[in-house]
Parts: structure tokens; sequence; C-alpha cells
């Protein structure tokens, strides 16, 4: 009789969850008084364990199995075709025993006393045990050579477990407060009950495998996870302990800051007629963070100063960031702000082609903005020669930063001239 390793003898549970749908799982049990075949049935493990990614410590293991050819019906007719079973009368409770002979499209039965043939038979079938072969629930089974501690520590890989975060921002005029969500979903097959939940944040490279098989929610006070870099990612753990059921979703907060600065930005290229709004606020301890940020969906709401309620205006993700980097969340179009731009004239001149360019820029807003035009170049090498405001490469085009008042009208003109003799644009 093998010896039984249930998940009520668990000591300690912990889930490191990645963001790729997959999770580490590392638990310890206390070892029962071992049976004298020296096999044990680990029991309580998810139906996606990747069983080669097994670690055991506490036994030595000399063979392993993962019995997952669980009981349904279809499965326990299987394996009783060709043996007795019995049907029970519902109505008068009257017992007859059968061989069965075929389960497959219906019961084709064989009458043990008339030896006639019975097809698609009613009545409560009731079979005398559980076949070998089946199982429960999936179980490990191992054989082990000695035990070497009173516990075992056992750590394996899971598929169908993730998570993702939502980032909150409540926008005032200058500064906003944040509020960042964690997702997690688990359809491994198991529920993991009162576990340390840590979530590993960044790309974790795993060789390809066989084919296999809006929420609501509230402000608290500034909270931050405990948080580490690990290796070439970075890992937060939850405070407090979870219970992830199977096939659930459960939302815990990671984090939150409260009055972090920030600014509108607004942005066009050469075929904006409206600039581009980018909500925009730096990643670091004097501005409130200060802690890496997951990849994730970030929704903006703006605080209404007439009555203090809040109107959703925009949403975007970002990528894994770092400390010290700056947040670009772009909202959407600026509807008050108008562009109109023109090649006004373009001619050649020692050698050279030459461009003059003109932007008309239109703020109907209450306050002045800053708009930052990204101009698109052709190839050549290029220089401004001449320009209404300061100017500088940007990723081989041209950028000026222009503020323009409120209910005012801004013209940028500036001349550009080009070296046709170089296929070749210079940052």
């Amino acid at each position: 009789m093998p010896t039984m390793m249930p998940a009520s003898l668990t000591k300690d549970l912990a889930l490191t969850v990645y963001n790729d749908g997959f999770a580490l799982v590392q638990e310890i049990r206390s070892i029962p008084l071992l049976s004298e075949d020296y096999l044990i049935h680990y029991l309580d493990v998810p139906q996606l364990i990747e069983p080669n990614s097994l670690q055991v410590k506490g036994v030595k293991v000399a063979e392993l199995n993962y019995e997952y050819d669980l009981v349904d019906k279809f499965k326990l007719l299987e394996k009783y075709v060709g043996r007795e079973i019995k049907l029970v009368d519902k109505k008068t409770g009257v017992e007859k025993s059968y061989r069965l002979l075929n389960a497959q499209n219906g019961l084709v039965l064989e009458d043990l006393q008339t030896n006639e043939i019975i097809l698609d038979a009613e009545g409560e079938m009731r079979l005398p045990e559980l076949p070998d072969g089946l199982i429960l629930k999936p179980t490990l089974v191992w054989r082990i050579r000695e035990q070497t501690a009173e516990d075992t520590r056992v750590t394996y890989l899971t598929r169908e477990l993730s998570w993702d975060v939502d980032y909150i921002a409540q926008i005032r005029d200058n500064d906003f407060d944040l509020t960042g969500w964690v997702t997690l979903k688990n359809n491994s097959g198991l529920t993991y009950q009162d576990a340390t939940v840590k979530l590993m944040a960044g790309t974790v490279n795993r060789a390809p495998r066989r084919m296999q098989r809006d929420i609501v929610y509230s402000q608290a006070e500034t909270y931050e996870p405990e948080h580490q870099a690990f290796a070439d990612y970075h890992l937060y753990t939850l405070p407090e302990k979870l219970t992830v059921k199977d096939r659930q979703q459960k939302q815990v907060q990671l984090l939150s800051a409260n009055q972090v600065k920030s600014k509108m930005e607004y942005e066009v290229d050469s075929y904006s007629d409206h600039p581009t709004v980018y909500f925009t606020f730096l990643n670091d301890v004097a501005n409130g963070l200060g802690i890496p940020l997951p990849k994730g969906r970030f929704k903006l709401y703006k605080e209404n100063p007439k009555n203090g309620s809040s109107e959703f205006i925009g949403e975007d993700s970002i990528p894994h960031t770092a400390v010290g980097e700056l947040v670009r969340i772009k909202s959407g179009e600026a509807f008050d702000i108008t562009v109109e731009n023109e090649v006004v004239t373009e001619y050649k001149k020692d050698g050279y082609e030459f461009e003059e360019v003109e932007y008309l820029i239109r703020n109907q807003k209450d306050q002045l903005i800053e708009l930052i035009i990204n101009h698109s170049t052709s190839y050549g090498i290029f220089d401004v020669v001449k320009s209404t405001h300061e100017w500088k490469r940007k990723n081989g085009d041209i950028q000026l930063i222009v503020p323009v008042p409120a209910k005012s009208e801004v013209k940028v003109a500036f001349t550009i001239r080009y070296d046709r003799t170089h296929d070749e644009k210079v940052n």
C-alpha cells in the first residue's frame, strides 16, 4: 500500500508567476511514515504540471511517474468491457447481472441468465470496484531509495497561471494619484491554498514545447510591494498570502502613490491636423514612485474641478519601465489645437536643394501649451539654415518645441538645406 502525501501535509507553499503564462510552484510537505514498498503517491498537483521540471529534496527518487488517467464515465465502462456489471431498475429496485460487451455507442449487454443481447438498457449501473489504472486526480507516483529529511521540498513548473497589471491614474492639473492592480488567472487545474505569491517581471526564454493544450477599482493609501532585482528580471512579492482557486481570476493591489508630478505633452508630425496628447511623468523616488513598473495597461481619468467627478480620457500600454525612466501614455488627440503645415517653396542653389517649411498653430485652449513638432526629412545630408524657433536633430529628423499661448496663433518657419550627393541621413 503506497504512502499518501496529500496537500493537507503542506507546511509552506509559494508561487512565482511569470508574464508568459506559467508558474513555478514550491512547496514543503511533511513526510509520513513510509510504507514497506517505498512507494509515495504525491497528491494534489495541477493537471498542467510539467513533470520533467520536477525537483525533489528530502527523499531520493529512483523512479517517477505522472499518473493523469482520471476517472470518467466512459473510461470506467471501457475498463469493464467483458466483465460483469449490474443494472438496478429505478422503479422496482430489481437488480440484474449482465456482461458489458461494448460501451462506445450506447450500451451493448449480454444477459447472463438468458444469453440474450440487450441494447441501450436503462437502469442504475453499479460497478463493484474502481478498475486498476484509473485515479481520482492527477498524482505523482515515486519509488524512492531512501528518506533523507523529515520534510520534502518539491519544486515544479505548471502552465496556465498568469498575471498582468492595470494602472489607474486619477489626474489633476499638475499631478495624479496612481493605483496598480495585478490580475492573477489560474487555469492550471489546482487550487493553491494560502500561498506566498511572487510576480516575475521580464521576458524569460523557454525552449519550444510540443503542442499541448473593465473592472472597477477603489483608491487606497500609498502602498508598495516588496521588490528586488533578480538576475536580469524584477521580482515582486505580495505582502499577504493568497488562496488562488482553479478557474479563478483574482485582483490584488500591487502599488499606489499619491500626488505624483505629471504634465501633458502635445506632439505633431508632418501629417498631423491635431496634436497627439501624451500624459507623462518621471518614475523616480523624488516624484513619489521609484520602483520598476511592470508592463501593463494604463487608464487615465481626469478629475472635474467643478464637482469632483471623474471622466475617462484615454488608455495605453506601457512596457517594463525601469527606475529613472520617463513614462509616456498616449491619451488621444487635442480637440482645441489645430496645426497646418506646408512646403512654401523649393529651389536649388550652389549645388544644394532647399525647402522652406511653415507650420501654423492655433491654440483655442485656456492655457499655454508647448507643442513638439517632429518634421520628417527626405534622404541626403541636411541642415536647417534658418528657423524662427530653436531646433534639434531627433531620430534623423527635425524637432522643434514651440510654446503657444492660450487663445492665440503661432507661425513656425524654417529652411532645410539638403546635400543630395550622399544617400544617407545623419542624426
